[in-house]
């Protein structure tokens, strides 16, 4: 239940602060990957505390500052005009070796399919484990994908072929399973600037992806973990009625 209440009330806060910001406070660095990026954990609106992942490469943000923040979402028909790339037309050309498909899924991908193949990528994180190969392709991955023509090319620290052919597929696939899209915010410096048409907006601190719910445990994960409990408390209670006779 806290869980739910917590969900919805980052939800209800996501839909105020598309018209206005709200308070992002930088904590820790806790998810460093090799090249950079990776996340941190920070509090949203004084008390909402969250894990960020970094969506692009060409702007820094820092640890322990207090930030003015907009809040969007990868969602269809979403307001992506506070973000960074929302308004952004021209991306520099993704090449998989050996797979024309997929890099043209990915060519052809606007700003809010490139959100929604980030936030994906985003979901895949395997967090317990830091730095690995793994985690370091899909950084790789998220950076090649917002990556507008504009900017410099993003760096190669890590093989990202497996991780793109895995978001575009997934992009492409009508069957896909899309709905945990209303889970992630995209975190954007309230103080960017207009640099064009069909350019990113400019300066302002390293944009961020934030998901707004942990997993729920599948139906048979759930009744063992309820045997689990009554297991617990049985084991407690035995003592007790021990003592009292």
């Amino acid at each position: 239940m806290r869980l739910i209440c917590t969900a919805a009330g980052l939800l209800f806060l996501a839909a105020a602060a598309e018209a206005n910001p709200v308070q992002f406070d930088t904590g820790t660095y806790n998810f460093a990957l090799t090249g950079g990026g990776g996340g941190e954990s920070g509090v949203l609106d004084s008390d909402l505390s969250v894990e960020t992942f970094c969506d692009n490469f060409n702007n820094e943000i820092y640890i322990g500052q207090d930030y003015s923040a907009y809040l969007s979402t990868p969602t269809l028909g979403s307001d992506l005009s506070h973000t960074r790339f929302g308004s952004n037309s021209s991306w520099q050309t993704i090449n998989i070796s050996g797979d024309a498909t997929d890099s043209a899924i990915i060519n052809n991908a606007n700003a809010l399919g490139r959100y929604q193949m980030a936030a994906f990528l985003a979901s895949r994180y395997q967090l317990a484990q830091g730095s690995n190969a793994f985690n370091n392709g899909l950084q790789a991955a998220i950076w090649d994908i917002m990556d507008p023509a504009s900017s410099p090319a993003a760096p190669t620290y890590a093989d990202a072929a497996q991780a793109l052919e895995e978001a575009a597929e997934w992009y492409a696939n009508p069957n896909s399973n899309k709905s945990f899209l209303a889970d992630f915010l995209i975190v954007s410096d309230s103080t960017m600037s207009w640099s064009g048409a069909g350019e990113p907006l400019g300066g302002g601190f390293q944009e961020q992806l934030v998901m707004l719910t942990t997993p729920v445990p599948e139906p048979r994960a759930a009744l063992w973990m309820l045997l689990g409990s009554f297991s617990l408390f049985a084991g407690m209670r035995r003592p007790a009625w021990a003592v009292k006779s």
